[in-house]
């Protein structure tokens, strides 16, 4: 029997706790009820421990896989992380843009202020398109193999980076033309080779500082967000990437098909691009709001969707969500017999 899996999906409605079964799938738990997030973070050695950034709440925490939720910091959290090197480091981004850091598992922190100093040419960047137009934190990442690199992105405001836990910031969204920012990784392994998702296009880059370069050969959407790596298919190969894409911005979904949601894949490090899930309709009006790796399953990986609106002011209330799956790097999908509303953000994690 394949090892079982835990997912936490936050949705329109709040908080859903699912869980593998031998038959199928079941939902165990519905915390945090009517409270919005599309940010989870979790340790990588206590799977029951998870983390959730809760707009307008704080941030909350269970170390029981989600029986029992605590609320460790309070403002309007909008990203978590845990430093892969020391679990006891958490990190939140709030909106407005700010970060805080706590060295203790949450029960202290402290505001990094210096990301305040930046120059009111940079500042004023830093914006959101709904009330009350305030920019926020849409992604931490800290890198895995030198934990004081730690990389920004702002939704909308560009890329901001440090090389000393915060101390010091300097913008690096060079070639980026139009700053809505959503997820941005390293390369496994490496630590020059970056990736970032926006608004209007997918970028890459060998040095940041330098400027970023769209990598869109295959590509035929123009919205990005989640990307997830899988392990080489063959010994020496370049890690697969898998990353869900629409058909330009939110503000045009209330069109008759919507998102126009569409998978694809890379095997060369994003120099080519080809589609996947051929399966699924050809024109997918429901938005893949989030995507994760399957914890157990190195081909595995999870998407929620929604037909809404993204976001604490979203608008339109088409119908409702769901959560699919593939066993094949994006190939074929099925969807899960779960009832969840409109799903922004999965954590998934080995069931105990």
């Amino acid at each position: 029997m394949a090892e079982q899996v835990r997912l936490y999906a936050a949705t329109k409605d709040g908080l859903a706790v699912l869980r593998s079964t031998r038959t199928g799938w079941e939902q165990v738990g519905m915390p945090l009820p009517g409270l919005v997030s599309e940010s989870f973070a979790g340790s990588s050695r206590h799977p029951e421990r998870v983390y959730v950034a809760v707009m307008g709440e704080g941030l909350f925490s269970t170390d029981d896989a989600g029986a029992h939720w605590t609320r460790m910091w309070e403002g309007d959290a909008r990203a978590v992380a845990v430093d892969p090197m020391n679990e006891d480091v958490l990190y939140v981004g709030s909106e407005p843009v700010h970060l805080f850091r706590s060295e203790d598992r949450g029960d202290s922190w402290e505001e990094l202020e210096a990301l305040q100093d930046f120059p009111d040419e940079v500042r004023i960047g830093w914006w959101g398109p709904q009330p009350p137009h305030e920019g926020h934190v849409a992604n931490i990442f800290i890198h895995p193999d030198d934990t004081n690199t730690i990389y920004l992105c702002l939704e909308h405001g560009g890329v901001v980076r440090s090389f000393d836990r915060g101390a010091t910031w300097e913008d690096v969204s060079k070639g980026i033309d139009y700053l809505d920012m959503h997820i941005l990784q390293t390369l496994p392994g490496s630590k020059t080779r970056y990736y970032v998702s926006s608004a209007r296009k997918f970028f890459t880059s060998d040095d940041p500082g330098q400027g970023w370069h769209a990598a869109h050969n295959g590509l035929d959407r123009d919205y990005f967000h989640d990307f997830i790596f899988m392990p080489p298919e063959h010994a020496g190969g370049e890690p697969t990437m898998l990353m869900a894409t629409a058909d330009k911005s939110p503000g045009y979904w209330d069109r008759p098909d919507r998102a126009r949601t569409a998978f694809f894949r890379s095997d060369d490090g994003a120099q080519s691009w080809r589609r996947v899930g051929l399966d699924l309709p050809d024109i997918m009006e429901t938005w893949a709001y989030t995507l994760i790796q399957d914890p157990n399953n190195p081909n595995g990986a999870f998407a929620g969707l929604g037909d809404q609106v993204r976001g604490q002011h979203g608008k339109a209330h088409y119908g409702e969500g769901g959560i699919i799956a593939t066993r094949d790097r994006g190939d074929s999908w099925e969807t899960l017999p779960v009832q969840v509303s409109a799903t922004y953000a999965l954590w998934g994690a080995p069931d105990q």
